[in-house]
């Protein structure tokens, strides 16, 4: 997967995939609301829809534009655009007869596709309420049983949703300095890496300056 971020617009993902077609690069563009990628409401024809992406690459990453000039879809499904607001909901529903029902995964949890969380995060979630069910035996799995349920789920989400929000806004010089470093230091390229499976560990060397700062000093230094 390649990402290509253009300051104050997105970006742009090329992604390789298997169609049934055979293989296909997934040309997607993430962009702010309201800004210049923000283009494709309304747009139903798939060709307009390719010749759209085809123009924002061509002005913003010329790079990528280069590779895509003889760029066909694989059929008239190949297109997809909408908008998703990251949004945490209250986990306990009321239905209209008075029972209660518990949300689960991405109902209650919703966070933008940028960090690809949406299955981790679903299997998650199961495994979090299997356990707490399990262990609430015969007891009434009642409101008070569902919220802490989602709570103890919430001890996962919550560093992947803080994760996810701060990868959508610009990155701070610090972010950049880490990035750039795991270009160059394998331990680094793998600590972030394997913070996709484990997002909390972005809490110890990712969000606050001075621990990226003091993080990367001691990979220097072979500490």
């Amino acid at each position: 997967v390649r990402c290509n971020i253009v300051p104050g617009v997105g970006e742009l993902f090329v992604m390789p995939t298997l169609t049934t077609g055979g293989r296909a690069d997934i040309l997607f563009w993430e962009g702010i609301p309201g800004g210049p990628l923000d283009v494709f409401r309304g747009v139903k024809d798939p060709s307009e829809h390719l010749a759209l992406t085809l123009e924002l690459m061509e002005r913003f990453t010329p790079w990528e534009y280069a590779r895509a000039t003889k760029v066909e879809l694989t059929d008239a499904g190949g297109t997809l655009a909408g908008r998703y607001a990251p949004t945490v909901r209250n986990p306990v529903g009321h239905l209209p007869g008075g029972g209660l029902v518990l949300g689960v995964a991405d109902v209650v949890v919703a966070n933008d596709p940028i960090t690809g969380q949406g299955s981790n995060s679903a299997s998650k979630c199961a495994a979090a309420y299997l356990a707490a069910i399990v262990e609430h035996g015969d007891r009434p799995f009642d409101e008070a049983w569902m919220r802490s349920a989602f709570d103890r789920y919430w001890k996962t989400a919550e560093p992947v949703t803080k994760w996810t929000n701060a990868m959508l806004a610009p990155p701070p010089e610090h972010v950049l300095q880490l990035l750039g470093a795991a270009g160059e230091l394998q331990p680094i390229a793998d600590r972030f890496a394997n913070g996709f499976d484990d997002p909390a560990d972005f809490e110890n060397f990712f969000f606050d300056p001075e621990k990226a700062s003091a993080y990367l000093a001691s990979v220097a230094s072979g500490a």
